[in-house]
């Protein structure tokens, strides 16, 4: 049997051609994201650093023009007696704006907290009271009720900045506009100018640039404190892989309250110099990616499995003739993942299949992605299905699963292009040391490695033993280094019979086109049971193909659908131990939602789900039920 790289694929043809013409940025040598930025702003003063959304078009901010509004909001802020070290809160979507705060905090000494724009009035009041910020930036009127509703609750904070929007009128003195937030800096910028340029001067590496919520799938969130030299540290460890250049274009799209985003999009404008784009909003984001054709596109598992569904339905709507050629190429391109993936060349009748299906189909659902002149596709933040990843490998879309958490900067492990090992998380990465522990604990160090919690040194104790972070995930490493995830630590389950499972197994097991969150349970319970959650999107795809009803309150009941997930779920049983086995499951009428099951990178919340459907679980275990069968909550 012969080896090779894996089958050919066009994105990874682009970026042979790319690589040898893009100006790739050497690494980073600055003590601080303060310098870098300064090192931006001097040496491209004129070009566009960002662009956002005005209507039907897409207008720059320069370089020059960020950094006086930085400059400006820095010097308000000082004179808003803002001391080093302090926290500024930002509570809003991606736009420029919120990087304009980021930088204007780091030039004046501090640390930013930013907040999910999915945050409900409770959990953003702990935030805010947490961080202990005397300063927060908001969006918009909406965002700023909430603020108001528990001010009297934050002592710490003594003024808003309302990014768009009129603060109530008995408000005003506690809250001011943008743009009388630019005035004033402008203003105040004359007396405390060379106080601003000391602050910016004295930031040191160890200095904590932006404090990171962990998403919280249990009791409230912690606070990561990210050093500027943590950042500098991961952006270094990307770049080679990624091949960061001052050309690429970048759409911001995910929460920047989130560590993978902000890596992403603002440390990323620091470093590269290239000009970010912000989407206006999630909704918009698909059209927005096939107007900008990013080079470089990062998106967690419910981004890509929603991008595959569409892309299903859109094949689903074809012409019975266009559609069966449609499914012949998907399955020439899954079968040269195939073979790529076992170490075996395509034979000569497989290259010519491969590249007719190709020109035929492949190119095109690449271009109607947007996607097609991207280098670097990037899925993280939480476990994504093999089958996911296998499309759009199959498609030329070389998606690479990477590793990581916030107290590491989400750098760990990831795939390499040309050698991406599907169902694993990739290779570590340079500057980075990784171990498994007796017990199957991923550790790792490095200098991306936080610098501890906010306000918790017991939790910081705990997390970080001799130097080593233990991940809380347990793990392997094959022979030739890639990591595979194998679990949560402490989502482990014990049965009532002593035996422990691994849920998370399970659980990407059964994900498919139609499950979109299972949710395994048997802690101190006879058998394993699971609820179960569908994919509107691909069921509504599905119910066309089969001449069903659309309507998700029929599908969720219909035969043919429980049919479907019944044999799905026993594909599953067929390869588990009798111990692992799903006894009994239940359909959920509703996918969960962000902000109550699903934390904002949509992680499931495995106690707020066990809260909810408590009744539901139970009725897994009644007596009355016979084992194997399927339930519909609500039914």
């Amino acid at each position: 049997m012969a080896t090779a790289t894996p089958a050919p694929n066009r994105a990874r043809d682009r970026h042979s051609v790319r690589s040898d013409t893009a100006q790739l940025i050497a690494p980073i040598q600055e003590r601080s994201l303060v310098e870098v930025f300064r090192r931006q702003v001097a040496s491209r003063a004129g070009n566009p650093a960002m662009f956002h959304r005005a209507g039907d078009q897409w207008v720059p901010i320069s370089w020059k023009d960020y950094a006086q509004q930085a400059r400006r909001l820095a010097a308000l802020f000082i004179s808003q007696e803002l001391r080093e070290g302090e926290h500024v809160a930002i509570w809003s979507f991606n736009r420029p704006e919120f990087i304009i705060t980021s930088a204007a905090t780091m030039l004046a000494g501090a640390c930013t907290a930013p907040l999910y724009q999915t945050l409900s009035v409770e959990e953003a009041a702990y935030v805010l009271g947490h961080s202990d910020a005397p300063i927060a930036v908001v969006e918009n009127e909406e965002l700023l009720a909430r603020v108001l509703d528990v001010r009297d609750r934050l002592p710490a904070l003594r003024c808003v900045v309302l990014i768009e929007g009129t603060a109530p009128q008995g408000d005003r003195a506690f809250v001011m506009s943008w743009a009388e937030a630019m005035r004033r800096g402008s203003d105040a910028l004359q007396g405390v100018a060379a106080e601003l340029d000391e602050r910016s001067n004295a930031v040191q590496p160890t200095d904590v640039a932006t404090l990171v919520y962990t998403s919280g799938t249990t009791g409230p969130p912690k606070a990561v404190m990210a050093t500027h030299g943590n950042l500098i540290a991961a952006i270094n460890a990307l770049g080679p892989i990624v091949d960061l250049s001052a050309g690429d274009r970048v759409l911001s799209y995910l929460p920047l309250a989130h560590i993978l985003e902000r890596l992403n999009s603002e440390v990323r404008l620091y470093s590269a110099g290239n000009a970010l784009w912000f989407a206006a909003s999630i909704a918009e984001m698909p059209a927005e990616v096939r107007d900008l054709r990013p080079s470089c596109f990062v998106g967690v598992p419910r981004v890509w499995e929603k991008m595959a569904a569409t892309i299903n339905a859109a094949i689903d709507a074809l012409p019975a003739w266009r559609r069966r050629i449609a499914r012949w190429a998907i399955a020439v391109g899954e079968e040269a993942v195939d073979r790529g993936q076992r170490g075996e060349l395509l034979t000569a009748a497989q290259r010519l299949r491969h590249r007719v299906a190709d020109r035929l189909v492949l190119r095109r659902v690449r271009e109607q992605t947007g996607l097609d002149q991207a280098h670097t596709l990037i899925t993280g933040a939480a476990p994504i299905a093999v089958h996911v990843l296998r499309f759009f490998h199959a498609l030329g879309l070389e998606v690479l699963e990477g590793y990581g958490m916030s107290e590491n900067m989400t750098v760990t492990t990831v795939n390499r292009r040309g050698h991406a090992r599907l169902g694993t998380v990739g290779q570590v990465v340079p500057g980075v040391e990784l171990r498994i522990a007796d017990d199957g604990e991923i550790c790792m160090r490095g200098d991306v490695l936080f610098a501890g919690y906010y306000k918790d040194p017991a939790a910081t104790a705990e997390a970080v033993v001799d130097g080593w972070l233990h991940t809380g995930d347990i793990g392997e490493l094959d022979r030739d280094g890639y990591l595979r995830i194998t679990d949560r630590k402490k989502d482990l389950i014990i049965t009532a019979g002593g035996k422990n499972v691994a849920p998370s197994n399970i659980e990407d097991a059964l994900r498919s086109e139609l499950i979109a969150n299972p949710v395994v349970i048997g802690d101190r319970r006879p058998y394993i049971v699971a609820l179960l959650t569908l994919d509107t999107s691909a069921v509504t795809s599905f119910a066309r193909r089969h001449g069903l009803p659309t309507d998700t309150d029929e599908l969720v009941r219909h035969p043919s659908v429980l049919d479907e997930i019944r044999r799905r779920v026993e594909a599953v049983n067929s390869n588990l131990a009798n111990v692992e086995k799903v006894r009994r499951w239940l359909l959920l009428p509703r996918e969960f939602t962000v902000g109550v099951e699903l934390t904002p990178t949509f992680k499931v919340r495995r106690t707020v789900v066990a809260d909810r459907f408590a009744a539901e679980i139970e009725s897994l275990y009644s007596t009355e039920a016979e084992a194997g069968e399927a339930a519909v909550a609500g039914s």
